[in-house]
């Protein structure tokens, strides 16, 4: 059970060919499968490296809020990710949809809250950075965009694994993707372990996971 509080900051260094200058370190944190219940631990630390790192782009890759119920604590963790110069964007999980979140609702109070919800939309961020987010792949109808680095989550890393390399909880849909970089037909993917859980509360060899990616001129 105290797996589930210690979150594992990892840190990766991605060089894009033909990236400018001016992008070069350029910051992400990908904040994923959240599965907001309150602000604890966790969420107390996410809150900190968001403040403290040199971040320019926050994304929320689906599966942060279970159920309408959420909501309020969505908003609350929302409101300690703001920062002067920051982007925050997010994208649905198939929790957001299982659930029964209602979409029309979550897309205004991320608006309230500076954050801006992407779906099979995308957005040209200073510098020239394109984002794009689809649908959700199991519970929604996705539209795949132009990829080059593509970042996901909802397989949990397993959540629970019976050794380093083994990986008994695979969730619908994701296929040959557990966690960690992968190559596609499309590029880069790199899939977080998430910093929640679902179905249980626990995880075992598979700490929390926030990303923090950075890019670099390769």
């Amino acid at each position: 059970m105290r797996e589930c509080w210690r979150l594992e900051v990892t840190r990766h260094e991605v060089p894009i060919a033909g990236l400018s200058q001016e992008l070069d370190g350029f910051t992400i944190v990908q904040i994923s499968d959240a599965h907001l219940k309150h602000i604890g631990t966790v969420e107390e630390a996410i809150a900190r490296v968001v403040q403290t790192e040199s971040v320019q782009l926050v994304v929320l890759t689906g599966d942060i809020a279970d159920s309408a119920s959420t909501l309020g604590v969505l908003q609350e963790f929302c409101d300690t990710l703001r920062r002067k110069g920051t982007v925050v964007l997010a994208a649905l999980g198939n929790w957001e949809h299982w659930g029964g979140v209602p979409l029309v609702e979550l897309g205004k109070l991320y608006a309230r809250v500076g954050v801006q919800l992407l779906v099979n939309d995308g957005v040209l961020l200073p510098g020239g950075i394109r984002v794009y987010a689809t649908d959700d792949s199991t519970g929604g109808s996705p539209r795949v965009g132009t990829l080059g680095l593509a970042l996901s989550g909802h397989t949990h890393g397993g959540q629970i694994r019976l050794g380093p390399k083994g990986v008994p909880f695979r969730p619908q849909g994701c296929g040959r993707f557990v966690g960690g970089w992968y190559d596609t037909t499309g590029g880069r993917a790199y899939v977080s372990r998430g910093t929640g859980t679902s179905i249980l509360p626990a995880r075992f060899i598979c700490r929390p996971e926030l990303p923090i990616l950075r890019l670099r001129r390769a």
